[in-house]
């Protein structure tokens, strides 16, 4: 009997321990710690000039540098145990005393309001579970926070969550651990941070985002005072260490970063994703590469986009504040070289790019285009030959599509008769550009939009003429860097031509650039929007001093819901959107919500390095034809508001006013005059 009450232990004894292993094995393989070590790609940094604007690891949208634990700065591990979870080295992943405290602040409130959570437990979180604040979600964090401690040891635990706790978003990278946020935000290493700044890092735990993305000196001082009083209380620093750290100032971390330009850095980031290698066998610790981003110009779209947003608001009292958005590209045409770019009014409150991936109707902004068509149907002997000179009926008319009858009206409800081509492109007329659109094809159309950048899906419809398929800020950005490089489509970069040889061989190429359509198209088109600025809807750009040295057309869709304005000299096109994420009218045209955010980038650019002239390519001659009826221009035509016209040779009107229909008296008389000249 006293062997069978021996046997009987030595099982049970042997049952404990197999458990025991085999609690181990399953939690080292279902809830393993991440492993030690250095990261496997190398720390990329963006330049603008010499300005960094971003750091971050590879081409991720994650940051993290692993720093061993007998690494850490003795003051950034006692800052966050004085923050986080003063027993840590007394428990066994639960916090008891704490927990008790939290519950019953959370039953009072009846919701999940105070944790009380151990670092072990945060870890499980971080690594394992989700953020939301349920009961559920505790009673999982804390078996996995037991099961952690029972596997691992407090030291591994610990290194573990320094180098993995969320520490906050800088320009759309997600950085963690305390390495990394020290790189990020700080600008430093671990080993060279200071007091105030280790308890800055850990103040910054409990609410990063509000600290190092957003937060404000006095609020950040408040946090990190906080946490040195919790280290003095706790003796890891003398009265004396903890009044000279608070005595430091506080400099909002995240101002130097990426957060200066994060819609333009993200699209940046994702370049680099798709045109370099990024890898642990590159040669160099630390990836260096310029970008094509202007600092002093992207500064200024910054103020003109939160000064055109108030401007408006100001306006239209009845918008809802919160609502409304804009967003600006500008583009170098002759390399593709994006110089600035936002995609809406805060990144901090939304990061989702209106520049790149808000499409939207370009309304009015897209006739350029069905006007090139035209032209380049004409250069290849297309019917029916149109010219800047053309005269086009602006009448009534039904338009038959797949059984249906569309009747379009201009904008003004008004019809103005026989108008030229110029005349119909500088007031926008909307009748005339779709009698061009039927004439051409609407296929021919949707061809031209891609040849010059479009890739969004168009439908060849007849409204097409009239911008309603949806494009991006971007997309018709670039068609129109296209027209102003005299028809040379080049591909848009966010990187700069220039870069040093280690990293110029990690880039590969764009793709050539295209000669999308011809130089002397491309001119007329530019040469009618030069007019546009002077006398049609962009003419309140005189008020910038930019109506007699730009290009432009204004975009507006139904509803007055999107503004668009979109604006070029031969060195910069810039281009801007204005409305709002759900579609609703914003109120106005493109000329009063979006022309005045884009004339003051343009100005700025202009007063910094003063613009080339338009000049004709070959192949394109001036005829001095009359503005109303597009025929050649004379006295004796009786014939006023003659202007110089471009064409391609051979396509300038030809006769005289034997062609014209004189009527009145004054028209007699010069016909009897003109009778005594033959």
């Amino acid at each position: 009997m006293h062997l069978t009450r021996r046997l009987r232990s030595l099982l049970a004894g042997v049952g404990t321990v197999g458990a025991l292993g085999m609690i181990w094995w399953w939690v080292g393989w279902y809830y393993p710690l991440p492993e030690p070590g250095v990261p496997t790609l190398p720390m990329v940094r963006l330049y603008a000039g010499a300005e960094e604007i971003a750091a971050f690891q590879g081409s991720s949208r994650r940051s993290q540098i692993w720093v061993p634990l007998a690494q850490f700065p003795q003051r950034v591990v006692e800052g966050v145990l004085a923050a986080e979870d003063r027993r840590y080295f007394y428990h066994l992943g639960v916090d008891l005393f704490a927990v008790v405290r939290a519950a019953i602040t959370d039953l009072r409130h009846r919701e999940v309001r105070q944790g009380g959570s151990t670092i072990t437990q945060q870890l499980a979180r971080t690594l394992y579970l989700s953020g939301e604040r349920t009961w559920g979600r505790k009673l999982q964090e804390t078996i996995i926070a037991l099961a952690l401690e029972l596997r691992y040891t407090k030291h591994r635990i610990l290194e573990a969550y320094l180098n993995s706790v969320y520490m906050g978003d800088d320009g759309g990278v997600a950085v963690h651990g305390l390495g990394g946020a020290a790189s990020h935000f700080l600008h430093k290493k671990l080993a060279d941070i200071r007091l105030d700044e280790a308890a800055l890092l850990a103040a910054a735990i409990s609410a990063p985002n509000r600290m190092f993305a957003g937060g404000e000196p006095a609020r950040m001082k408040e946090a990190r005072d906080a946490v040195l009083q919790a280290m003095d209380d706790q003796a890891f620093i003398t009265e004396g260490e903890s009044q000279a750290a608070r005595a430091r100032p506080i400099r909002r971390p995240g101002v130097t970063s990426a957060l200066r330009s994060p819609y333009f850095v993200n699209l940046a980031r994702d370049e680099i994703a798709r045109r370099i290698a990024i890898r642990s066998e590159n040669p160099k610790v630390e990836v260096r590469i310029q970008t094509s981003l202007d600092p002093y110009l992207q500064r200024e779209a910054e103020r003109a986009i939160l000064d055109g947003i108030q401007r408006i608001q100001q306006r239209q009292a009845v918008l809802d504040r919160r609502k409304v958005q804009a967003a600006l590209v500008a583009i170098e045409p002759a390399t593709g070289q994006i110089r600035a770019l936002v995609g809406g009014r805060r990144y901090l409150d939304s990061p989702f790019n209106r520049a790149t991936r808000a499409s939207r109707q370009p309304g009015s902004l897209f006739k350029p285009i069905v006007y090139l068509a035209a032209f380049e149907a004409e250069r290849i002997g297309g019917s029916p030959g149109y010219t800047p000179a053309s005269v086009i009926p602006d009448e009534p008319t039904v338009i038959r599509s797949s059984n249906r009858r569309w009747i379009p009206h201009n904008i003004d409800r008004r019809f103005h008769g026989q108008v030229t081509v110029r005349r119909a492109l500088e007031e926008s007329l909307n009748v005339p550009a779709t009698r061009v659109a039927q004439d051409i094809g609407p296929d021919r159309i949707v061809h031209m939009a891609q040849a010059l950048g479009v890739e969004s899906r168009l439908v060849p419809v007849p409204s097409l003429a009239l911008g309603t398929s949806e494009v991006t800020l971007l997309e018709i950005t670039t068609a129109f860097a296209t027209l102003a490089n005299m028809g040379l489509r080049v591909a848009p970069t966010t990187l700069a031509v220039a870069q040093d040889h280690e990293t110029a061989r990690l880039i590969s190429p764009l793709p050539p650039p295209v000669q999308a359509v011809s130089a002397e198209s491309s001119f007329l088109v530019t040469h009618i929007l030069r007019g546009v600025m002077r006398e049609g809807t962009g003419r309140a750009s005189a008020n910038w001093g930019l109506s007699d040295i730009t290009a432009g057309k204004s975009g507006t869709t139904d509803g007055l819901r999107d503004a668009w304005f979109v604006g070029y000299t031969p060195d910069l096109v810039v281009g801007v959107w204005v409305g709002k994420d759900d579609g609703s009218p914003v109120g106005l045209t493109g000329t009063q919500a979006a022309l005045p955010v884009w004339a003051s980038v343009m100005q700025t650019a202009v007063r910094r390095k003063a613009p080339r002239p338009f000049e004709a390519p070959p192949g394109v001659v001036f005829a001095s034809v009359s503005k109303t009826t597009g025929r050649p221009a004379s006295f004796w035509c009786g014939e006023t508001g003659a202007i110089e016209e471009a064409f391609r040779a051979g396509t300038e009107p030809q006769g005289s006013c034997e062609h014209v229909s004189l009527a009145g008296p004054v028209s007699g008389a010069l016909e009897w005059i003109r009778s005594l000249f033959r």
